[in-house]
């Protein structure tokens, strides 16, 4: 379905012109959370990702984006949430429905604290320092998102399902006990931590298809890095509706979500990381690849030049910087024509420094929207490269 310019965009500009209809679809300023960000974030993803929208359109929905953005950024967070939820009313032609009132959290009819410190009483008498300890250390933080009330700053607690949690996380204490790792070959997605430099816990999303889980040959991975003020989980949740993990499984890639800034403090932490995914799952370790947005961007572009002969290639979506390094892999650096924060000319500068660079311009696209068409571009181009195996 294409929606044009005329008939969308008038009703568009009508919202986000009138005060009033756009504070009837936003809560308190004092009541907007990270987590009311989040919602209606995902909720304009969804549409954004069903409509065929034509070129005017579609860069004046990115303008917008754009500008509620950097409301964001600017800490007015309920002006934010009010053009985000303006620009899905009127590309999707209705109300916003009703947000379901949140249903029990109890665990076996208990407070999930309960069920938490159960388990952290069966994980503290395990051997922490052996074969399994990062396995102790995933299964620990999952254990650790079972609050009673939970944070509306944290997605990973306010996006998880006690229940069902713990009822995942009885199998894979069960399975720690027996001395086996529940997480190799695990087929699906899956929130992690693992161990990384300076003793930091470190979050993840991990997706596995069924195929890439039992693979008897080597199967690529794909390490992709958000943009500030998201977190592990919008590659996997958001981002084109889900477009990454949706490609990784044709693809049959293994999708690797850490937390942007804990992750890149030290290159060390892809180094923990890849050995443990080798011992999880038959990793082709001549296609590593990293992809990053906006801030995600400068880490993927950071580790090419701090891993050259780990990193098969590098994707950097309105963001990067220049890869110098000798034995650098290629790096596809991809701008938006539209971005006012990391303007297209700025990536076209960091491609032309690199001398394994390549760049492509998204037309009428802005800075978060431009993630859908440029994760639907590096795919093919990463899957098509190889790091040339160690003699």
């Amino acid at each position: 379905m294409t929606i044009g310019f005329r008939s969308r965009w008038a009703s568009v500009l009508l919202l986000m012109a009138t005060p009033g209809l756009a504070a009837a679809q936003t809560p308190a300023t004092a009541q907007v959370t990270r987590a009311d960000l989040g919602k209606a974030y995902l909720r304009l993803d969804r549409v954004v990702a069903g409509l065929t929208l034509d070129d005017t359109t579609r860069a004046h929905v990115n303008r917008a984006f754009d500008g509620s953005t950097l409301s964001f950024f600017g800490g007015r967070f309920a002006a934010a949430v009010g053009t985000i939820d303006s620009l899905t009313v009127a590309l999707s032609g209705a109300p916003l429905s009703p947000t379901p009132a949140a249903g029990s959290r109890l665990v076996n009819g208990r407070a999930p604290s309960v069920a938490r410190d159960a388990f952290f009483s069966r994980l503290a008498r395990m051997d922490s320092t052996g074969p399994l300890a990062q396995s102790i250390v995933s299964a620990r933080a999952r254990a650790g998102l079972l609050v009673d009330v939970p944070s509306l700053e944290r997605g990973a607690e306010f996006l998880s399902d006690p229940v069902r949690l713990a009822a995942d996380l009885r199998r894979e204490v069960a399975a720690l006990e027996r001395g086996r790792n529940p997480y190799a070959f695990y087929a699906g997605d899956l929130w992690r931590s693992f161990r990384g430099a300076n003793n930091a816990v470190i979050p993840y999303r991990i997706v596995a298809d069924a195929a890439v889980a039992k693979s008897k040959t080597p199967v690529p991975v794909l390490f992709v890095f958000h943009g500030a003020g998201a977190d592990e989980n919008i590659f996997i949740d958001a981002y084109g509706a889900g477009i990454t993990p949706t490609m990784a499984r044709s693809e049959r890639v293994l999708l690797v979500s850490p937390a942007t800034s804990a992750f890149g403090a030290s290159p060390a932490n892809l180094d923990t990381l890849l050995a443990q995914l080798r011992t999880e799952y038959n990793v082709d370790t001549t296609r590593v690849y990293v992809l990053g947005h906006s801030m995600g961007a400068g880490l993927a572009a950071r580790l090419a030049a701090q891993r050259p002969a780990v990193i098969a290639a590098a994707v950097c979506l309105a963001g990067g910087s220049m890869v110098k390094v000798d034995g650098a892999p290629p790096v596809l650096f991809v701008g938006a024509e539209l971005d006012p924060i990391i303007p297209a000319r700025t990536v076209k500068l960091a491609a032309g420094g690199t001398p394994t660079g390549s760049y492509q311009e998204l037309p009428n696209e802005g800075h978060t929207l431009m993630v859908f068409n440029g994760i639907r571009m590096a795919f093919p181009w990463l899957l098509q490269r190889h790091r040339q195996p160690v003699p």
